[in-house]
């Protein structure tokens, strides 16, 4: 939707984000074929197919959506060469504003994605993380399944995709953190010590947008791979009847 705004053209699905897309299709078409005395996971009878179908569903309209305004955002930033906001002209200031509000859209549906993810798999799983968090995050729920040793390959490789991306989505949780959360004290003063220096001399610096794009880009792929992972392996935990 939004490339046809850019007059760009139509995404052609390949990699990760195909990957992802087309294991949450196979776990759609194994629940159309779950009967009554089927079974979605170890605890889990068929009788919740369509909440999971709606879910799942929901899964690949949150990746098309996040991978939309990652485009958005790229398509804008190459246009940022300034160093200070000061220093733009007004169509570069204009396409500046507009990358901004793409990116930071876009890193808060990688937060978005991987939390609705944690939420699927403690229902799917029966973990009870609500009870040791009352809001939990998808990384609360790897912390839950590692604790209980559930589905011990699926946490073992969720974990590793988790390491391997730490430090971009590190940064991103961070950026998203000040967007949407309450200021604690402890944010107050990072603002307060990023302000001095960058405003030292009045003028308003403009952030690594080179930067700011890798991490998303890499987050983008950690979200895309973990999705995979997740819907690959609970496809297997599908059993129809007889």
């Amino acid at each position: 939707m939004l490339r046809e705004l850019l007059n760009a053209a139509p995404r052609a699905e390949q990699g990760d984000m195909q990957k992802a897309l087309r294991a949450l299709e196979l776990y759609l078409e194994k629940l159309e074929r779950v009967g009554p005395g089927g079974r979605v996971s170890p605890s889990r009878s068929g009788e919740e197919i369509p909440r999971l179908e709606l879910w799942t569903r929901g899964f690949a309209d949150a990746l098309d959506e996040l991978e939309e305004s990652k485009f958005c955002a790229e398509t804008f930033g190459r246009g940022i060469h300034a160093s200070f906001v000061e220093e733009m002209s007004p169509e570069e200031r204009l396409k500046y504003r507009r990358y901004l509000y793409f990116y930071k859209n876009a890193f808060i549906r990688v937060f978005s994605i991987l939390d609705k993810l944690g939420y699927f798999l403690d229902e799917l799983y029966s973990l009870g993380t609500g009870k040791v968090k009352a809001r939990f995050s998808y990384f609360t729920v790897l912390r839950q399944m590692h604790d209980r040793k559930v589905e011990v390959k699926l946490e073992e490789r969720l974990y590793e995709l988790k390491q391997k991306y730490q430090e971009p989505l590190r940064r991103l949780r961070s950026q998203r953190n000040m967007e949407i959360h309450l200021l604690n004290a402890e944010m107050v003063d990072d603002m307060i010590r990023v302000k001095r220096q960058t405003h030292a001399d009045g003028r308003q610096k403009v952030e690594n947008v080179l930067q700011n794009l890798s991490d998303l880009a890499l987050s983008f792929e950690m979200v895309c791979r973990t999705i995979a992972v997740v819907f690959d392996h609970t496809k297997g935990s599908v059993r129809t009847k007889g």
